[in-house]
C-alpha cells in the first residue's frame, strides 16, 4: 500500500507531472461533447436557503410525482395512514427514503429512444428512520415486532409505471400485484444468487436460516433465498435493460449480541469491517432472520449488486456475486472498446476502495436474453492511485491476493474465489488499492450506443478522519499545511481510462472539483456542530484553483447528460454549511478549470437530494428527495428532540401545512417547457 505523505513532499511530485501534462487533453471532456453549444449553464445560480420546500432558478417549476406510502395498486387505499402501516400494505405501497432513481421505456429498446409519453421508473428505498415514522408513537421503546417488520418492508425497491398526462409525469396504478410494471422488493422478496460465491458456505448457512423463518409465499423460484435486499443506496442500469441496485448500509437491520460467535478470525473481521459486530437493535423487535445471535451469517446474505428486470413483475432478482461484496454505492456500466461490459463501484466507508468489473462475454445489443446473464463471469479490479497523476486497475484474483498476504506477512488467506469475493474488501487492501474518502457515485461518460469514452467521475463525499494528502484524495491549503487533514467538505475526482477504452488497466487522475467554498475569507472554517472544515477550492499540491462560483460540500450522486454537463447532488453540506439545505449543482465539463459551478435546486430542511434524473427528451427533471425533516436549522438530529420533548417535524414536505414529512421523488420542469438547464 502507498503510504501517505508530507503535503510538501507531494507538491513537487504533483507539480513535476503537471508540468509534463500541460497541454494534454487527457483529462478533458471537450472531445467527448456531443453539441457545439458552449453556454452550458442557462440559469442563474439559486442563492444559500434553508427554506422547508424546493428552491429553483426563476422560470422553474416542481411537483410531487410519489412519496412514502403512495398507492402502487387499487387493492389499498389511495389514502396513507402511517399510524396504521403494516408490512401487507406496505408491500403494495411505494417506500420510504428514496435514493437512486432510473428510467426505463416502455419496452426494452436499445440504445434507449429520446422520446416517448411512458416509462418505467425505478428507485430504492435506502432504509427507515423510526423517528421519522408512526406520528402517534410516543416512546420507541413501545414499538411492536410487527410494526418493526412493516418499517423493514419500507426498504429495497420501488418500480413504477410513469405516464406523460396534461398535468406532467403521473404513475399509473396497477389492477392489482402482477398488473403492470408496478412492483415492491422488500427484504422479504424471494432472490437468486449467481456467480463464483452462490454455494459460498457463510452464504448456505444463512439461506437455510432464512427461509425456515421467512415461510415460502407461492413465489419462490428453486434455490431463492427469501432475504430480499437491504441498504439500497446507488446503482446503475445495463444496456440490456435491467437495474442494478447496489447494497450499502445492511449492518443497520441486524439485531446484534454482546459478544459475536466463535466463528473464526475471518468471520470476526468481516464483522468489524462492516460493522454489524455493534448495532444495538433489539433482537425482540426484528424478524428472527436478522437477529445475529440466530443467524451470525445473515449479514453474509447482503453488500452485493442485484440485478431486476423491470420489464417482468414476476422476474425473480439476482445478487451478482462476481462484482464482489461491499458496500458499494452504485453499479454504473458502460461498454468498452470490445463490448464488453465495464461495472463500476464506489465502496461507500472512509478509507475502502473504487472497483471496476469487466465482464468475459461480449454484449448484444440484438439478443437480449444472451445478455442476462453476462455479470456473472468476468474479471474483478481495484483503483490504486499514483503520485504522478497515473494509476492502475489491480486484478483481484486468487492468486494475487495470496501471494500479496504472504509478502506482507498477514494471516489471512482466501480459499478459494467465493471465499475471495466474499472477503473483497480484505483482497484489495492486501493488494495495494488506495483507500479513498468515501467513494460514492461512479459516473463514466458514455456514447447513446452506451459506448465508455474515458472520462470516469467519483464522488468522495467526505473523509472524517485527519490523514495526510495521498493520491486521488487531496487536501486543501491550510494555516498548518503539514499538519493532517479532514476532508470535511468532500470533492470530485476526475480520471481517464487509456486509449479512451472502458476495459483498460491504466488511467490518468485529476481532480475535477473539490468540495468548499471558492470565496471564503478563511481557509478554515467552523461547521455548526463545532468541527474543523478546510473550505479553500484549491489543491493544496499547488496546482490551483480547480471550480469558482457556488460553495457546496459532500457531493454524492452524479448525473452526465447529454451535453456531459455534471450534475452534482449533495448529502450533509447542511452541516458544513450551515445556510444551505443540501442541493443540486452543475459544472461545465467544457469549461478550462476553474471550471463554474452553478447552484440549480435546494432541498427542505433535513433532506439528502439524491437519485438526479432527466427523462429521456431532457425537458424534465427528476430528484429523489430523501429523508426530509432528519435535522433543523439549528443542525439537531429530529432523532434527538422527538423522544425527549415531543417536539413536531422540522419539515412538512411534500404536502405543506402541518402534514408529517415524507421522502419523495419530486419532477422540475421549465415553465417554457424547455430542455432543463439551458
Amino acid at each position: 500500500m502507498t503510504a501517505s505523505k508530507p503535503m510538501r513532499d507531494m507538491i513537487a511530485s504533483r507539480r513535476a507531472v503537471l508540468g509534463a501534462m500541460a497541454g494534454a487533453p487527457l483529462l478533458s471532456f471537450a472531445g467527448c461533447a456531443t453539441s457545439t453549444n458552449q453556454t452550458a449553464l442557462g440559469f442563474v445560480s439559486v442563492p444559500a436557503t434553508n427554506a422547508d420546500t424546493i428552491t429553483l432558478p426563476p422560470g422553474y417549476s416542481w411537483r410531487a410525482v410519489i412519496g412514502w406510502g403512495d398507492a402502487l395498486f387499487d387493492t389499498v387505499s389511495a389514502t396513507f395512514d402511517l399510524n396504521a402501516l403494516t408490512r401487507a400494505e406496505q408491500e403494495q405501497r411505494f417506500g420510504s427514503h428514496n435514493d437512486m432513481l432510473a428510467w426505463f421505456p416502455a419496452t426494452p429498446t436499445f440504445p434507449q429512444p429520446r422520446t416517448g409519453a411512458r416509462m418505467i421508473l425505478c428507485a430504492n428505498h435506502e432504509y427507515v428512520s423510526l423517528e421519522l415514522a408512526y406520528p402517534s408513537l410516543r416512546d420507541p421503546g413501545a414499538i411492536t415486532p410487527a410494526q418493526v417488520e412493516a418499517l423493514y418492508a419500507a426498504i429495497g425497491v420501488g418500480i413504477v409505471d410513469l405516464e406523460q398526462r396534461a398535468e406532467g409525469w403521473s404513475v399509473v396504478r396497477g389492477a392489482a400485484p402482477g398488473d403492470g410494471h408496478n412492483r415492491r422488493i422488500t427484504p422479504f422478496t424471494p432472490v437468486l444468487f449467481t456467480g463464483p460465491a452462490a454455494q459460498h458456505p457463510w452464504l448456505v448457512a444463512a439461506a437455510a436460516i432464512t427461509n425456515a423463518a421467512e415461510p415460502d409465499r407461492g413465489d419462490s423460484a428453486p434455490g431463492a433465498v427469501r432475504c430480499g435486499t437491504v441498504g439500497n443506496c446507488a446503482g446503475g442500469q445495463t444496456p440490456w435493460g435491467t437495474y442494478l441496485t447496489a447494497e450499502e448500509n445492511f449492518e443497520e437491520v441486524f439485531a446484534s449480541t454482546d459478544s459475536l460467535p466463535a466463528l473464526g478470525d475471518a468471520y470476526t473481521d468481516d464483522a468489524i469491517s462492516f460493522g454489524y459486530d455493534s448495532t444495538r437493535l433489539p433482537a425482540s423487535i426484528v424478524p428472527r432472520h436478522f437477529r445475529l445471535a440466530e443467524n451470525p451469517h445473515g449479514p453474509s446474505l447482503y453488500g452485493w449488486i442485484v440485478e431486476i428486470d423491470p420489464y417482468d413483475p414476476r422476474s425473480t432478482p439476482k445478487k451478482r456475486t462476481a462484482l464482489g461484496r461491499k458496500k458499494a454505492e452504485c453499479a454504473t456500466t458502460a461498454l468498452t472498446r470490445d463490448s464488453r461490459v465495464a461495472v463500476y463501484t464506489g465502496d461507500d466507508q472512509i478509507n475502502q476502495h473504487v472497483y471496476k468489473f469487466i465482464s468475459r462475454d461480449r454484449f448484444d445489443p440484438n439478443n437480449r436474453a444472451a445478455n442476462m446473464d453476462l455479470l456473472d463471469d468476468g474479471d474483478l479490479y481495484v483503483a490504486r492511485f499514483d503520485e504522478n497523476g497515473s494509476g492502475q486497475w489491480l486484478a483481484i484474483t486468487l492468486a494475487a491476493a495470496n501471494a500479496a498476504a504472504e509478502t506482507s506477512g498477514s494471516p489471512i488467506r482466501f480459499r478459494d474465489e467465493a471465499d475471495l469475493l466474499m472477503r473483497t474488501r480484505e483482497a484489495a487492501r492486501l493488494l495495494g488499492a488506495t483507500p479513498m474518502d468515501r467513494p460514492e457515485d461512479v459516473e463514466a461518460v458514455r456514447d447513446e450506443n452506451w459506448r465508455g469514452l474515458g472520462p470516469v467521475l467519483i464522488a468522495c463525499t467526505k473523509g472524517y478522519e485527519p490523514v495526510l494528502a495521498r493520491p486521488g484524495n487531496p487536501r486543501r491549503p491550510s494555516p498548518t499545511p503539514d499538519a493532517p487533514q479532514t476532508n470535511a467538505a468532500g470533492h470530485v475526482l476526475q480520471l481517464m481510462e487509456e486509449g479512451g477504452d472502458c476495459g483498460a488497466v491504466r488511467f490518468q487522475w485529476d481532480v475535477f472539483a473539490m468540495g468548499g467554498d471558492p470565496n471564503a475569507a478563511a481557509l478554515v472554517a467552523t461547521t455548526r456542530r463545532g468541527a474543523t472544515a478546510h473550505v479553500s477550492t484549491a489543491n493544496a499540491d499547488g496546482s490551483g484553483v480547480v471550480n469558482t462560483g457556488a460553495r457546496f460540500a459532500c457531493p454524492d450522486n452524479l448525473l452526465i447528460d447529454s451535453t456531459h454537463r455534471v450534475w452534482i447532488t449533495t448529502d450533509g453540506g447542511d452541516d458544513v454549511f450551515a445556510d444551505c439545505n443540501d442541493s443540486l449543482l452543475v459544472a461545465d465539463t467544457r469549461a478550462p478549470a476553474p471550471r463554474p459551478v452553478n447552484r440549480f435546486l435546494i432541498g427542505p430542511l433535513g433532506a439528502e437530494i439524491c437519485g438526479p434524473l432527466l427523462a429521456p427528451d431532457e425537458r424534465a427533471l427528476f430528484c429523489a428527495i430523501q429523508h426530509p425533516g432528519a435535522n433543523g436549522v439549528s443542525g439537531v438530529p429530529y432523532s434527538q428532540t422527538r423522544w425527549t420533548d415531543g417536539a413536531p417535524p422540522p419539515s412538512n414536505f411534500p404536502d405543506g401545512g402541518q402534514s408529517w414529512p415524507r421522502s419523495a421523488v419530486v419532477v422540475v420542469t421549465r415553465d417554457d417547457g424547455g430542455r432543463i438547464g439551458d
